[in-house]
């Protein structure tokens, strides 16, 4: 069994971008970041991949309707409704 990572390719989604700040501006150090807000629409057994972090660009999902699975650490989590995990 090989350890090696398959690299999925998004498919199924729409990425809609509601608003954008500029965090320059606003706090030190932050020159050329953003905090976005994004409306991801995922039809039925969409990917988005491939796999990757969040390092240094933390975010947050929220679930409007329908379920989803995160894949993190070999793990399978499935999340509904409501508040879903933080990117990281």
């Amino acid at each position: 069994m090989s350890n090696e990572r398959t690299a999925h390719e998004t498919k199924g989604v729409k990425v809609e971008l509601l608003a954008a700040l500029d965090l320059g501006p606003e706090i030190e150090g932050l020159a050329g970041r953003q905090l976005r807000m994004r409306l991801v629409t995922m039809e039925p057994g969409a990917v988005f991949g491939p796999e990757h972090d969040h390092k240094d660009r933390p975010g947050m999902v929220y679930i409007l309707k329908g379920t989803i699975t995160d894949f993190r650490n070999g793990k399978a989590t499935e999340y509904g409704p409501g508040a879903g995990w933080p990117e990281d």
